[in-house]
């Protein structure tokens, strides 16, 4: 038994003048680009991880200068989830001190950052730290009574890799916010 044909008899329209296919040219350009996209995959693939198309050097012959990175501590040294506070990643700390060791260098016309005396990097790095308590303050994010920012230092040695860790700036929280 054959079950009749439902489907209303809906004349087709015409496409609009506005509206024209696509002209048989554009299929030879997305040939051609298809074609070189696999071209690239098959090179990439054959190529490898080979200089100079690899990032691997960069990393492939460590030099003895230690490692640093920066974090942030409550008083009693424990560390703080920098993102969840301020908003911005830990990496975010070490760029802001550059940028205003740089700034420091320039204004001063230094001959690099080593030239800047020790009480100004101490000055700078409380700054930052601060911008960082004010960032977190905006934020409405709770904070302990003093926050401290930490420079950690990963050492290459002959028996493996060492981390040391120096104090830079402390901020007492639980003054009033500056104006």
């Amino acid at each position: 038994m054959r079950l009749p044909n439902r489907t209303p008899n809906i004349p087709r329209m015409p496409l609009p003048a506005t509206i024209t296919p696509a002209p048989r040219g554009h299929l030879w350009g997305y040939l051609i680009a298809a074609g070189f996209m696999a071209l690239i995959a098959a090179l990439s693939l054959t190529i490898r991880e080979n200089y100079p198309f690899s990032h691997f050097p960069m990393y492939g012959n460590p030099n003895s200068r230690p490692v640093d990175y920066y974090f942030l501590t409550d008083g009693s040294g424990e560390p703080l989830p920098v993102a969840a506070l301020t908003g911005e990643t830990a990496p975010r700390i070490k760029k802001r001190m550059l940028t205003q060791e740089f700034k420091y260098v320039k204004d001063h016309h230094l001959k690099d950052r080593t030239a800047i005396p020790p009480e100004i990097i101490t000055e700078i790095r409380t700054r930052v730290l601060s911008g960082f308590v004010t960032q977190a303050r905006s934020r409405g994010s709770s904070l302990p009574a003093e926050i401290q920012l930490w420079k950690g230092l990963i050492h290459q040695q002959d028996q493996g890799y060492s981390e040391s860790f120096e104090q830079e700036a402390a901020v007492n929280t639980a003054a009033s916010p500056p104006p």
